[in-house]
């Protein structure tokens, strides 16, 4: 009898101990792991941007042999800034990987803060992606093993207006000045403004002095006025002389969420133009004319989610170039 009850606490004991044994391998040896996680944009209102995640879970064997219930939540942040996050939780899993849909929503008003920040990044935006899947399997917590994504996305939107090459100017039907070069540049950007600082060289090639008088810009992003105001004061070019004018702008932030609206329903794609006129006189008449030399269009995409090659980056490789901005040059 006490042979034979040996043998059985032997045994439950034996099987304890594999029990923990498995238990033990399947909390640290044989995890899920979340494979892939593919980003894409839904419904576009003109408070808030959808944000759609599929999430690719790899399970573990002892998963594929009975069910689990997962809590998936799930952040995306460009440069630090905090755009989008939320919580799927009780998501029956069961197969060899599942695929988990979380929808969360991006308030456009943070649009804001992340131009701001990649502006004064040199227009290069860090996108950042952490899924955190954890599994209930028969009493025990399976976290999966740690997913984040990131990529990098760089525009260059004021390379156009870095050029020398001449474009002429036309008052009352003949070429009066030729702008010879320009120079831009981003100054620091606030909350409230995104500065253009931007300078040009003009020739008078005509035989009396010409005096430019209110020099005005307008700037617009998909159709949208993001800003409009004085670029410059009066300034006098002499006869058959170069001068160099400074220019500035400002794009007002408020008006971002606005755009971005209308950037997300072309697909990411948006074009930017920024205008400039000026009041010239020449023989003691004054005309108000667009400074052709000066105005350019550029259109540019941000593949903020990599969607045109559906791809994801993976655990511990480089960040991931964003698609180039694609320039349309010349005056128009």
């Amino acid at each position: 009898m006490v042979r034979r009850r040996g043998v059985v606490v032997a045994a439950v004991a034996a099987g304890l101990l594999l029990l923990g044994a498995a238990v033990y391998g399947l909390a640290v040896v044989d995890r899920p792991r979340v494979q892939s996680v593919d980003n894409s944009w839904g419904t576009v209102t003109a408070e808030r941007t959808e944000v759609v995640s599929d999430i690719r879970v790899d399970n573990p064997l002892l998963l594929r042999l009975g069910d689990g219930v997962a809590d998936v939540r799930y952040n995306v942040t460009l440069n630090g800034v905090r755009m989008a996050s939320g919580v799927e939780r009780g998501v029956r899993l069961g197969g060899s990987d599942d695929v988990v849909t979380v929808r969360t929503w991006l308030d456009n008003d943070k649009i804001q803060p992340w131009w701001v920040s990649h502006v004064n990044r040199n227009e290069t935006t860090t996108v950042r992606v952490d899924p955190e899947v954890r599994v209930d399997y028969a009493g025990v917590d399976l976290p999966a093993e740690e997913a984040t994504r990131t990529r990098t996305v760089r525009t260059d939107l004021l390379e156009p207006l870095n050029t020398e090459r001449n474009r002429s100017v036309a008052v009352f039907g003949r070429t009066a000045l030729v702008v010879e070069e320009t120079s831009a540049r981003w100054g620091e950007a606030t909350r409230a403004r995104t500065p253009i600082r931007a300078s040009t060289t003009v020739t008078n090639e005509l035989p009396v002095a010409v005096p430019l008088t209110d020099v005005r810009y307008t700037i617009r992003m998909n159709g949208i006025v993001v800003g409009r105001g004085t670029a410059a004061g009066r300034t006098v070019i002499p006869a058959e002389s170069t001068r160099q004018v400074a220019l500035r702008a400002d794009i007002d932030n408020s008006k971002l969420d606005e755009w971005w609206v209308t950037h997300r329903r072309r697909n990411g794609s948006s074009r930017l133009s920024v205008a400039f006129d000026a009041t010239v006189g020449y023989r003691d008449v004054d005309r108000r004319v667009t400074l052709d030399g000066l105005t350019y269009n550029r259109t540019f995409r941000t593949d903020i989610f990599d969607e045109e090659s559906n791809g994801s980056a993976t655990p511990g490789t480089p960040a991931v170039r964003g698609s180039p901005a694609r320039a349309s040059r010349g005056a128009t």
